[in-house]
């Protein structure tokens, strides 16, 4: 068997990279402040590597952090599956999620058999639609929610995910045809939206191609819709990281430019912070964050 380090060290760091903040680890594991700083110099010095830059009173974790912290969280969820099994090996537990339709479609699905291999006790009731901050009710469990609202609201717990940028997507076969060499040639192209407003679009355009406007317009429900049509090729759609990750993959998507724009909106998870003591929401948020803090994930952010 390998050599570890200390698995009180160890869990100390996990606990303050995943706050980014001593502070707030020290909270969680009842120790103090300096408790969770003398783990954490213990870990550094026996791996002889910085895991976080301070920042005032903040912790910024390092590359080499991040990665061992995905380990460690995935380590700890599996420790935690085995004491569940042990405990209540029968016992299985109804999860009701909302996500919005674009994500459930374009990014969730395709993930969900990571989390049921990891977790088969878990039912998981997946409901695709939008709902807002204040619909989060008695019904559901836990939801995934687009311009979250306040983050104060005491009896809600919210949980910011990254912030996305968008970008312009369409069909090889439009790009290929020629006449998308730079973003004023969008002028001469039908734009795919899913907000009734054009905001996103608006935003892009103002930012990317100065006075640029398209001249035929087509408006849908939610991206999930419009990615498809990009890929159907309709027109040139606005995609991100999530929502257009596995059809930039599989090539029935491309990104004829590299120029993004900040989204007007943000995503969130937001439960009631009551069903925070229900294993099956704790597991289901450590997953969905976990997902998101891969290196894999940082990488594409930041192209």
């Amino acid at each position: 068997m390998r050599r570890l380090p200390s698995l009180t060290a160890l869990r100390t760091f996990e606990c303050a990279a995943r706050h980014a903040h001593f502070g707030r680890a020290a909270a969680e594991l009842c120790v103090t402040d300096s408790a969770v700083s003398h783990q954490v110099r213990q870990l550094e010095e026996q791996l002889g590597a910085t895991l976080f830059v301070r920042r005032g009173r903040h912790l910024q974790p390092t590359p080499q952090a991040r990665r061992l912290l995905h380990s460690l969280q995935q380590a700890f969820e599996r420790v935690g599956e085995a004491c569940e099994t042990i405990a209540a090996p029968d016992t299985q537990a109804a999860l009701q999620v909302a996500v919005p339709a674009e994500l459930a479609q374009k990014w969730l699905v395709g993930r969900l058999d990571d989390f049921c291999r990891r977790y088969p006790h878990i039912d998981l009731h997946l409901h695709a639609r939008a709902y807002d901050v204040q619909d989060v009710g008695p019904d559901l469990d836990l939801a995934i929610i687009y311009g979250a609202g306040p983050a104060d609201a005491h009896e809600l717990f919210v949980r910011p995910l990254p912030a996305l940028h968008f970008f312009p997507v369409c069909s090889p076969g439009l790009f290929n045809a020629g006449g998308l060499t730079c973003p004023a040639d969008l002028a001469g192209c039908r734009l795919l939206h899913d907000d009734q407003d054009g905001g996103t679009w608006a935003a892009w355009l103002a930012t990317h191609a100065g006075d640029a406007r398209a001249g035929r317009n087509l408006y849908f429900e939610h991206a999930g819709l419009a990615l498809e049509a990009a890929a159907n090729g309709l027109g040139v759609a606005l995609g991100d990281v999530l929502t257009a990750s596995e059809d930039l993959t599989r090539g029935r998507l491309v990104r004829p430019f590299a120029a993004s724009v900040g989204s007007l909106g943000q995503y969130a998870l937001v439960c009631d912070r009551q069903r925070l003591e229900r294993p099956a929401v704790a597991h289901f948020i450590d997953w969905c964050v976990a997902l998101l803090e891969t290196p894999e994930f940082h990488s594409r952010v930041a192209q």
